[in-house]
Formats: structure tokens, sequence, C-alpha cells
């Protein structure tokens, strides 16, 4: 699979729903179950986007090429214009456990929450994956984020065997 690039477009998409649900939010008067689903959504996406390979890094590659970087592309006026790809963010096979069950539970929470709560999940998930592959949250979420995620999958790992 090559390497899946972001569109300006689909950047510009991505802020916006997230812009656009944060601002929602603070109108509703700060509820924490939407805070929550949102952060859920946004965490997901983001650690399948910094997937290289596997059914995370393929659901994030066809997500971003065919929804987001056409639809913002379609919103901007047309430009395909393709951000540089950030590289790896060093998610190791125990950070893809890890990744791989905060999904699961992403997924299982969704099936539990009502409508609007699961509306917040999804954009969270559309905007987490298409900043996951700009490089400046990629690369922050590569010095912060995701040596605490493979520090939990090397846990995981470690108490099952």
């Amino acid at each position: 699979m090559t390497p899946t690039q972001l569109s300006v477009g689909g950047l510009a998409l991505g802020l916006a729903l997230l812009i656009g649900t944060a601002l929602r939010w603070w109108h509703r008067g700060f509820p924490l179950p939407d805070a929550l689903a949102l952060a859920g959504g946004l965490l997901s996406g983001l650690l399948s986007a910094l997937c290289s390979g596997g059914l995370l890094g393929l659901a994030t590659h066809l997500l971003v090429t065919r929804a987001t970087n056409p639809l913002g592309n379609k919103a901007i006026g047309g430009s395909e214009q393709l951000l540089a790809h950030p590289g790896e963010a060093g998610l190791t096979r125990p950070g893809g456990v890890a990744t791989l069950l905060i999904v699961a539970a992403t997924a299982i929470l969704w099936r539990c929450c009502d409508a609007r709560l699961r509306a917040q999940i999804g954009t969270g998930v559309m905007s987490g994956s298409a900043l996951g592959l700009a490089a400046g949250i990629s690369g922050l979420a590569a010095a912060t984020l995701v040596p605490a995620v493979n520090t939990l999958g090397a846990q995981v790992l470690g108490a099952l065997h």
C-alpha cells in the first residue's frame, strides 16, 4: 500500500469539522459525554493514521483518499494539492496492539451511544485520521502520544505472557 497523503482540502475539512464540533460543544455548556466521545474518536483516528499498515492503516487510507480529501477538495474549490507525507511515527507492534484495543473500545462505545454522541465519535475519527497525516500533528504525536501507546501495548502483551 502506498503511503496515504492528505490534501490541503482534506486538512481544511478535518480542521473545520473539529472546530465546528468544538463550538457546538461549547454552545451546549461543555457536556462531558460529548467531550469524551469526541476525544475517543480523535484518539482512534489519530492512532489509526499513525499505523503504517494492517487493517487500521488500510481503513485510514480509504477514509482519507475516498472521503476526506475529495470532500475537502470540493469545499475549497477543487485544489488537489497534496501535503508531504509525515513519515513513520515510531508505532511498534505492541503499540499497534494498544491502538487496536483503543479503536475497538471506541467502536463499542459508538454502538452504545445515541445518535448525537455517535456523530461526535464519527467527527472525531474523521478529523483525527486527517490531522494524523499532517506533518506537524504527526510529529507532535510521535513525540508525546506514541511512546505512551507503545508502553501500554507492551504492558498488555507482558500481562498476557
